[in-house]
């Protein structure tokens, strides 16, 4: 008899992990039909439109806050470089070539310019804060004042992960050098680790903070970080399969001609801006979950 209490035990959690994603699977199912209540495809082109005609003042935005002081400029694009190379699937490497010696050619940044850009890159964090209160049907928007402090919050945040991304992948390359002494074959896993593991990472924690902080409502620790890895993973998975389509099926250089690769990037931006608007849709079910499982 005694023995039969831990099977029913093992038994009975099996169940409930079954039942929880069960559950979750019903909740993603809401978030999509709330999704397209919510004019998903709307709020995504919006955040898509603000991600395109700013990020380049973003990016000199960054390069000011962290290179100046910290890196060189040299060091901080070449590390932008690489994540855009991961991030946009099947980007044409003139492309990436071309926004780089657009910021290389930049001059110094002074007060007046560093304002310039500080507003402008505003507007990206801006437009997720317009939709995502759409999305977590916020009733009582933030003042304006309030609005712009969590802009400012978020481009700081997205500096300091930029800057530990940074950090971490010289340490990393660093234990390379070891690869005769310790008894793993770390340098395949080094290189796994800088091209697949630290850009998911980023941009993990990137999703989280966004379903964190920018919406005004409390959403709680464990819903964000739940709708941030269903997020980080849906648009892991999306992004090969775009990039398999783009190189297979699509045909874009037959009606596009030259500016093919510039439309697949604008629209790898805007599948992008889509799927960030499902997860914060299945943030706002986990969050509404969560609390009616307290009463």
């Amino acid at each position: 008899m005694d023995d039969l209490y831990p099977m029913k035990r093992t038994h009975s959690m099996r169940f409930k992990q079954l039942k929880k994603i069960l559950r979750n699977f019903g909740l993603l199912w809401q978030a999509i039909k709330k999704f397209n209540d919510d004019n998903g495809f709307f709020l995504s082109s919006g955040i898509a439109f603000n991600i395109l005609i700013n990020l380049i003042p973003f990016i000199l935005l960054l390069l000011a806050l962290v290179g100046t002081y910290l890196y060189n400029d040299q060091e901080v694009l070449n590390h932008i470089r690489a994540y855009l190379r991961n991030v946009a699937p099947t980007l044409d490497p003139k492309i990436i070539g071309s926004l780089m010696d657009l910021i290389e050619s930049r001059q110094i940044v002074g007060i007046l310019g560093f304002v310039g850009l500080l507003w402008f890159s505003t507007w990206v964090f801006g437009s997720l804060r317009i939709a995502l209160n759409i999305v977590f049907r916020v009733e009582k928007n933030r003042g304006m004042l309030r609005g712009i402090g969590i802009d400012l919050l978020m481009i700081l945040l997205a500096g300091i992960l930029l800057l530990v991304s940074m950090i971490l992948s010289p340490v990393i390359t660093f234990l390379q050098g070891y690869q005769g002494r310790i008894p793993v074959a770390i340098g395949p896993t080094i290189q796994w680790v800088l091209k697949y593991l630290l850009p998911f990472i980023l941009t993990y924690c990137m999703f989280f903070l966004i379903y964190k902080i920018i919406p005004n409502k409390k959403v709680h620790f464990t819903s964000a970080l739940q709708a941030a890895l269903f997020t980080s993973l849906l648009w892991e998975l999306a992004k090969h399969l775009f990039a398999w389509y783009v190189v297979h099926f699509a045909q874009y250089s037959f009606f596009y001609g030259s500016l093919s690769t510039l439309v697949i990037f604008v629209l790898w931006v805007y599948y992008s801006s889509t799927i960030l608007v499902v997860g914060g849709e299945f943030a706002y079910f986990l969050e509404e979950d969560r609390q009616s499982s307290m009463l």
